[in-house]
């Protein structure tokens, strides 16, 4: 498969790229749980809406990209740095989707009708796990009963967003 699904949320306010852990240090620095799989999302000047806050900016960024650590404007102590603990960063799907050419959002791949290469329906994307370094698409038939699918490309044999639909063909057929 020639492209990889990425920005891990499925939420339509704003797609989650970090979950703020808790502060780092005593000059306001703050330790990131990173959700996004774009290497570049976190760098200064970057700005990503907080939930609760609004609007902020990175100030520096030190660190492996695994677990970031960054300080972010107007945020230069450790009790300032403490009120941020367990927030969600986000950015617009419209930002998301341009940081990310030639790969696919969660949230874009949600709700897509599965269907066989045969076009035999197998029901809908409800939602996307990370299992390791493979997406996993969760599909639920009409019956209720859910499906995991691994996005590899023996799988996947193709993606249609603008026409809702994904073609999956089901292990136990390869």
């Amino acid at each position: 498969m020639e492209r990889r699904s990425t920005s891990r949320s499925i939420d339509d306010e704003g797609l989650v790229v970090a979950r703020i852990l808790g502060p780092h240090g005593i000059r306001g620095e703050v330790r990131l749980d990173p959700r996004t799989d774009v290497p570049d999302r976190f760098h200064p000047g970057a700005v990503l809406e907080c939930d609760g806050v609004g609007p902020v900016t990175i100030a520096s960024v030190r660190g492996d990209a695994a677990s970031p650590i960054v300080a972010l404007e107007g945020y230069q102590t450790r009790s300032a740095a403490d009120a941020l603990q367990g927030r969600f960063l986000r950015v617009s799907r419209d930002e998301a989707r341009r940081a990310t050419q030639g790969a696919y959002l969660w949230a874009d791949l949600v709700g897509l009708a599965a269907v066989t290469p045969e076009g035999t329906p197998l029901g809908m994307v409800k939602d996307l796990i990370r299992a390791g370094q493979t997406d996993v698409l969760v599909v639920v038939d009409d019956a209720g009963r859910e499906t995991l699918l691994p996005m590899l490309e023996s799988v996947v044999r193709s993606v249609d967003v603008p026409n809702r639909t994904i073609v999956l063909a089901p292990q136990e057929e390869l």
